[in-house]
């Protein structure tokens, strides 16, 4: 039998990075262990000695580390030819492997395999431990359902400068933004990657999933899509404690683990767990036999459910073309995304809208039986919460344009398609599909009025709230503020929403001229910055009706809208509300004075409802 100093192994039990974990024995105590074991003659030379460094690392890290919810370090050896580590042999799988197989949990309370990690992590910090490479495949999950923390292998100890600061060491897709700026890691860069795993968890989908600088851009720069706009049955709460949790600056995260689950406990309406005696922060907790039982009883029921209806898994996407090779590129590129059927003409693609519910319908434009366009109208009739994009290499303006404007297409997508961009597309319906799915679900209403929306800023936003709508209300569109004046001078708008952070001259202004002349209509704001003072004094001048955060969630701003413009109708007919409306008096600035100008010389609606 095959032997690691005392061990005695029984079999390998997977592979990862330089070393492979063995099955194995303690032949004293007759222990099963897992052993992880890197052989030296496999490393580069010049390469050796900081891989086994930061190998004995792990065990350093870990080693001091006692908690039910991390994997416990028995022994570190090395001789001629092998280093190795010997530790709690853990039972079952991987999150990841859980995660991949299609598990999601329950979402009537926060998941318990979130709760154990956080704990884990509120403790290993304390003892002043950082993992730095937080993720799924490092979250292990026993048969009895208790999740356990593994793989210290790039832990930094805070009273030691074992890693330096610089190296940039982590698994990509969990990585907070300082370490891909090679700074160094501390507690909040834990939190951040407990912020990625819990949205997996949550959503089934990482927050970015883009790959080399796509992935940088995203982590860096962009914000993902909120929780709730993925997944409906969370509550709206939980998208501001993961948007904190994966805040760029770590200043603005939560400063510790502790915090960070207290918080999902309270978005999640779960009672904070009871003291108990001696520090929270030192003494470690075991796991809750509830929450224990919990996780078990909720990985076994995900198995069944997995088993029982695989096509729930994943938003779903019928692709129609009849190019095989471009039905196979689509299949390759969004396979492990998306859940992906495909059609080869209009006809088939009827037949598969008819048999079950898609999320996005994607259709070529020139097909011998039907054009693409022709299809999208009749999927129209057939599935009017599929959200419809048309992929075409061809100029057919007319039919394209007169598609849009009937509704009939969400968005036009060029052939040969970027990749970036087409991801970036569907992404945006199938957010806009999961949002009609809520809208439907909680039996949205058409507002009392006949006045239009309208929305100033991003197309997207335009798009997303005129498919939401569904004929319960139209929605106009401006790019500027001079479009956005004419359109209020020739149409009744009941609400306005203005993206704050768009390209529009003094969007603040403007709000403040629109609700002293017209008090009736109803503002919404959308925005990224976290300059509360601003938004403030727009609620106190503007007498702002809604604030929508971005990135937005296209659910919330649909329920804003109707509410808006139902509140419109309300004030239209109470003369009395029109004083409550009224903007709060200020002295002018010049850009408040340039809009008065410009409404003045406009007529229309204004010259009868515009106090100017």
């Amino acid at each position: 039998m095959a032997k690691i100093g005392k061990y005695e192994l029984e079999g390998e039990v997977g592979r990862g990075g330089m070393a492979i974990v063995y099955r194995a024995v303690d032949p004293v105590i007759k222990r099963p262990v897992a052993i992880k074991v890197v052989r030296k003659a496999d490393l580069d030379p010049e390469e050796a000695q900081p891989i086994l460094e930061r190998f004995k690392r792990e065990a350093q890290a870990a080693g001091n580390l006692s908690h039910p919810n991390i994997v416990a370090i028995y022994e570190y050896g090395e001789d001629d030819e092998h280093a190795w580590i010997a530790m709690e042999l853990v039972e079952g799988k991987s999150l990841r492997d859980h995660l991949r197989a299609g598990w999601r949990p329950g979402l009537a309370e926060l998941p318990e395999v979130l709760a154990q990690l956080l704990e884990a992590l509120d403790y290993s910090h304390a003892r002043g431990v950082v993992h730095r490479d937080v993720k799924p495949g490092n979250v292990l999950v026993s048969e009895m359902g208790v999740a356990k923390i593994s793989d210290f292998g790039i832990a930094r100890i805070e009273r030691s400068h074992l890693t330096q600061a610089g190296e940039v060491l982590g698994t990509p897709f969990y990585m907070a933004p300082e370490q891909f700026d090679g700074k160094s890691a501390d507690e909040r860069t834990d939190v951040y990657a407990s912020a990625v795993i819990a949205y997996e968890v949550l959503c089934g989908r990482r927050p970015f999933d883009g790959q080399g600088g796509n992935l940088l851009k995203q982590v860096l720069e962009e914000a993902p899509a909120a929780p709730s706009s993925l997944e409906p049955r969370l509550p709206a709460a939980v998208d501001e404690a993961i948007a904190k949790g994966l805040a760029k600056d770590r200043t603005e995260r939560y400063e510790s683990a502790r915090e960070f689950l207290e918080a999902l406990r309270k978005a999640f309406g779960t009672k904070p767990a009871p003291a108990r005696a001696g520090s929270e922060t030192t003494v470690p907790r075991a796991p809750r036999m509830a929450g224990v039982g919990a996780l078990r009883r909720a990985l076994k029921a995900g198995e069944a459910q997995i088993a029982a209806a695989p096509a729930q898994k994943r938003p779903s996407i019928l692709f129609v073309d009849d190019e095989e090779r471009v039905l196979n590129a689509l299949l390759s590129l969004f396979r492990d995304t998306y859940e992906i059927e495909t059609a080869s003409g209009g006809a088939q693609a009827l037949e598969r809208l008819k048999a079950r519910r898609f999320h996005v319908l994607v259709s070529d434009q020139r097909m011998p039986e039907m054009l693409g366009v022709e299809l999208l109208r009749e999927a129209k009739s057939l599935a009017p919460s599929t959200v419809r994009l048309l992929l075409t290499g061809y100029s057919d303006l007319a039919a394209i344009v007169g598609s849009v404007n009937e509704s009939e297409v969400f968005r036009f997508v060029s052939k040969p398609w970027q990749q970036e961009d087409l991801q970036a597309t569907l992404a945006e319906a199938v957010s806009v599909a999961i949002a009609l799915e809520a809208a439907a679900a909680r039996g949205a209403k058409a507002p009392r009025t006949d006045a239009a929306a309208l929305v100033l800023g991003e197309a997207a936003m335009a798009r997303a709230a005129r498919e939401l709508a569904q004929k319960r209300f139209s929605v106009l569109e401006a790019q500027d503020a001079d479009t956005a004046l004419a359109l209020l001078a020739q149409e009744e708008v009941g609400a306005l929403v203005c993206d704050l952070d768009g390209r529009s001259e003094d969007p603040a202004a403007l709000l403040r001229v629109l609700k002293n002349q017209s008090p009736q209509t109803q503002l919404i704001v959308a925005s990224g910055s976290s300059d509360s003072e601003t938004i403030i004094n727009l609620i106190n001048e503007a007498r702002i009706y809604r604030f929508v955060k971005k990135p937005v969630n296209y659910s919330l701003l649909d329920q804003a809208l109707a509410t808006a413009l139902d509140r419109y109708a309300r004030v239209m007919m109470t003369p009395g509300l029109v004083r409550v409306e009224s903007a709060k008096k200020r002295k002018e600035s010049a850009a408040e004075r340039s809009f008065l100008e410009r409404i003045k010389t406009l007529g229309g609606r204004f010259a009868a409802v515009f106090r100017s």
